[in-house]
């Protein structure tokens, strides 16, 4: 099965949204940038030839980062918002690093089977509300990558029936004040989870990434509703 994101979705990432997408967030770049070190050192020990699956890459903010740490190493874009990828296609060109990428307008599933040394998966997979589809999505990533490759995982997640989940979206939603984000906004936000966003508790998160021929993942990171795991193919 090739899970795919609802029209809807795929809408929010058009070519009016992405033109602005990075000004928006500017202002939680400590948080891009902190997940970013993460998973600089979890890859740290890639060969120098490594060949990096970005998995739902938007505007390329993970290659961004990498690419120029790592000068050798080759990274494969896949979003199926081509606004999103072709400001990604912008920044590899203006920052030099273009002709170490590869650009797919589609998703995962429809890449070729390449053993990937390594992916990323930021902030994508919490719009798949169903755990069929979002176990099929980590398996897509799962069959491309060679065994023991790490995956970095890093989605929204929150239990809305756990007694500290208003606390965890008051602190969300204060983060995503600084982006400017209005109180109606914030309401939409919190309508968002179960809808818009899924709303798995990150103990079902993991089951479903173990579910889909990765080890035991281990969460290292959080930032309000956003975790973070490394995990490995089995």
């Amino acid at each position: 099965m090739s899970p795919s994101l609802p029209n809807n979705i795929l809408d929010a990432f058009g070519p009016e949204q992405a033109a602005t997408y990075d000004e928006r967030f500017s202002k939680l770049s400590a948080i891009n940038s902190l997940l970013h070190l993460v998973i600089q050192s979890q890859f740290a020990h890639l060969p120098d030839n490594a060949h990096i699956l970005i998995a739902g890459a938007g505007t390329g903010a993970d290659v961004r980062h990498l690419a120029p740490l790592f000068p050798s190493w080759h990274f494969t874009l896949a979003d199926p918002a081509d606004a999103m990828l072709e400001i990604a296609w912008q920044h590899a060109n203006q920052e030099g690093f273009a002709d170490r990428c590869t650009f797919h307008a589609g998703y995962v599933s429809s890449l070729p089977e390449t053993q990937f040394d390594a992916a990323t998966s930021l902030l994508v997979s919490h719009f798949l509300n169903e755990e069929e589809d979002r176990t099929a999505y980590y398996r897509s990533i799962a069959e491309r990558l060679q065994p023991s490759a790490p995956l970095f995982e890093a989605a929204l997640c929150g239990n809305r029936y756990d007694t500290i989940f208003e606390t965890e979206m008051e602190v969300w939603l204060g983060l995503m004040n600084l982006a400017g984000m209005t109180d109606e906004g914030g309401q939409n936000y919190r309508q968002s989870f179960g809808t818009l966003f899924a709303t798995h508790d990150p103990s079902e998160v993991e089951k479903m990434i173990g579910a889909a021929k990765f080890g035991r993942p281990v969460q290292c990171f959080q930032a309000g509703l956003i975790r973070g795991w490394i995990t490995h193919r089995l």
